[in-house]
């Protein structure tokens, strides 16, 4: 229990410091990232780390191209690229339980992701130009994708 809570801790406070301070912070979260997959991570997970935080970048890199995200740098904000470096390493610990038998968890986990968005809007430079529902539904279909995709790429390696 205590590394899952460790794990989900971790997480949620370099959330904040990402996307409170900015770039300011992306330093730490690449020493978690490192610390996670040199003492946390099994070889299996360290395979799949990058893959799912690509998926992720291309994701919002696609949100963000289409409009449905803006930003006020040209390209993605080193931090959200930091955000995807440490987020992966929550679905094989903190979120391992949502890749069990439990499917209905997806379509919530979709939800509380797209959330974080908005929460981040009103806390980042981040604007959501579509405003907050439409923004929400988007979200939540392409979460529902990623964690979808990523259940399916966990399973196949069973």
């Amino acid at each position: 229990m205590w590394p899952t809570i460790r794990n989900l801790g971790v997480f949620q406070a370099l959330w904040f410091l990402l996307v409170l301070g900015g770039d300011t912070y992306v330093v730490i979260a690449i020493a978690w990232a490192l610390l996670h997959l040199m003492r946390f991570a099994s070889s299996h997970e360290r395979f799949y780390l990058p893959i799912y935080a690509a998926l992720g970048l291309i994701m919002d890199g696609l949100l963000t191209a289409s409009g449905v995200l803006h930003f006020s740098t040209t390209f993605m904000p080193l931090w959200l690229v930091a955000l995807w470096g440490i987020f992966p390493t929550t679905l094989h610990h903190g979120l391992r339980w949502c890749w069990g038998s439990h499917l209905w968890l997806i379509p919530l986990s979709g939800a509380g992701a797209a959330a974080t968005y908005v929460g981040g809007a009103r806390l980042a430079d981040l604007t959501l130009p579509l405003g907050i529902l439409p923004t929400i539904l988007i979200l939540t279909l392409c979460w529902i994708g990623y964690f979808a995709l990523v259940r399916l790429i966990t399973s196949a390696k069973a």
